[in-house]
C-alpha cells in the first residue's frame, strides 16, 4: 500500500457513516446505515469483548476506503478466539490495502494470544476467496442467503393446521399485543431464546448472551417490529418464536430475524404457521420482499423456508484459521 496516499488509523467516533458504506458495497444484499451500525456496537458493550476496527483512508480525499477489524461475537465467545473483517473498495482493490489490513490484523490476532480466526467470504468473490485461502483460512461451514417475492394477494384466513393447534391449546400472539415494555413478558422471551438459540448451526460453541444484551440488541433498537414479532404461546409459556426486523435503507424489504421453537414443541408444524403469519403481515403492509440467511445445516428451517417459496441468491463461506498456541502475554490496542 502506499503509505504517501493511504492512511491506516484506528477507528474514531463518527466514522459509522463510512463503515455502513462499505459493508453495504460488500453485501448489498444487507444494506446497513450508521444507525446501524452505532446500534450494533452499543448493544454488546463489555469489557471481556475485544472490538477493534481499522480505516485506510485516501489522504487527499479523506475518503474511507477500506477497513478491517477482530472482534469477539457474544453468541460463541472464546477469549482466543475471534471474527476477522476485512472491506476495501472495489475501486481500490490490487493496491496493497486489503494486504496492510491483513498485516495489521494478524500482528493483533498476536497480540491477544488468538487460537483461531474466523471469517465470512462472498462465494461469488472468487479474488477473496483465494485471498484468504492464501491467508489460511479453511472453509469450515457455508450461509445460505434466501429471498422470497412476497405475491401481493389478499391476506390469507388461517391454516387449518393452525386451528388445530389452537385447538389444542396453543394460542398464537404478538410482541405488541403482549407488551414489550412488561417485565414478565421480557423474562419469558429471554428464557425462550436462551433455549432455542444453542440449537443454530454456528462456528465454534455457543455462549448465553446477558439479559441486558438481549433486551439491548434482540429487543429493542430500530429493526424491531413488535407487531411482526410473532409468537406461539401454551399458558404463561412461549413455545415459539419467528420475527421480522426491518431494513432502514429500504422500506419494501423485511429481513426475517429469529425463528426458534422450544425442544418439547419440535415437529409439530409450529414454526411454520408462525413464518406463514410473517408471510400474512408482509403482504398486508405490501413488503415486496422477505430475506433471511440460513446455516446450510439447518435442515429444519430450510426446508420451511423452501416450502413458503424462498430461493437461495448468494452464499458466503465462513473459513477459520488456527494458530499454533501462543504463549506471550496479550497486549492492550485500540479500541472501538
Amino acid at each position: 500500500m502506499d503509505t504517501t496516499r493511504y492512511l491506516l488509523r484506528p477507528f474514531r467516533d463518527g466514522d459509522h457513516e463510512a463503515t455502513a458504506r462499505l459493508r453495504t458495497l460488500w453485501t448489498p444484499e444487507f444494506p446497513t446505515t450508521a444507525e446501524e451500525e452505532r446500534h450494533w456496537e452499543e448493544s454488546f458493550v463489555a469489557p471481556h469483548l475485544v472490538n477493534e476496527v481499522w480505516l485506510v483512508e485516501d489522504r487527499t480525499s479523506r475518503e474511507v476506503v477500506g477497513m478491517g477489524g477482530i472482534s469477539h461475537s457474544p453468541f460463541n465467545y472464546d477469549a482466543r478466539k475471534f471474527w476477522v473483517t476485512c472491506y476495501v473498495e472495489p475501486a481500490r482493490r490490487r493496491q496493497g490495502i486489503g494486504r496492510a489490513l491483513m498485516a495489521l490484523l494478524e500482528s493483533e490476532l498476536a497480540a491477544h494470544r488468538a487460537v483461531a480466526a474466523w471469517t465470512s467470504v462472498r462465494g461469488d468473490d472468487p479474488a477473496t476467496l483465494d485471498f484468504v485461502r492464501r491467508w489460511g483460512a479453511v472453509e469450515r461451514r457455508r450461509l445460505w442467503v434466501n429471498e422470497l417475492e412476497v405475491p401481493p394477494t389478499p391476506e390469507g384466513t388461517p391454516s387449518d393446521r393452525r386451528k388445530e393447534l389452537e385447538a389444542g391449546g396453543l394460542r398464537f400472539t404478538t410482541l405488541a399485543i403482549e407488551g414489550p415494555e412488561r417485565p414478565e413478558v421480557r423474562a419469558r422471551l429471554f428464557d425462550l431464546h436462551e433455549v432455542t438459540a444453542r440449537d443454530v448451526p454456528r462456528m465454534g460453541e455457543y455462549t448465553p448472551v446477558t439479559f441486558e444484551q438481549f433486551i439491548g440488541a434482540l429487543l429493542g433498537g430500530p429493526l424491531i417490529i413488535p407487531e411482526a414479532y410473532f409468537l406461539a404461546r401454551s399458558g404463561e409459556e412461549y413455545v415459539a418464536m419467528t420475527n421480522l426486523e426491518r431494513e432502514l435503507s429500504n422500506p419494501s424489504v423485511l429481513r426475517v430475524g429469529f425463528t426458534g421453537t422450544r425442544p418439547a414443541y419440535r415437529g409439530r408444524g409450529i414454526a411454520s404457521e408462525l413464518k406463514q403469519m410473517a408471510l400474512e403481515y408482509a403482504r398486508a403492509k405490501g413488503v415486496r420482499r422477505l430475506r433471511t440467511v440460513n446455516d446450510s445445516l439447518n435442515r429444519p428451517i430450510l426446508a420451511i423456508n423452501e416450502r413458503l417459496g424462498f430461493h437461495r441468491t448468494v452464499e458466503w463461506v465462513q473459513g477459520e484459521r488456527e494458530f499454533p498456541p501462543r504463549e506471550t502475554s496479550p497486549t492492550s490496542a485500540p479500541s472501538r
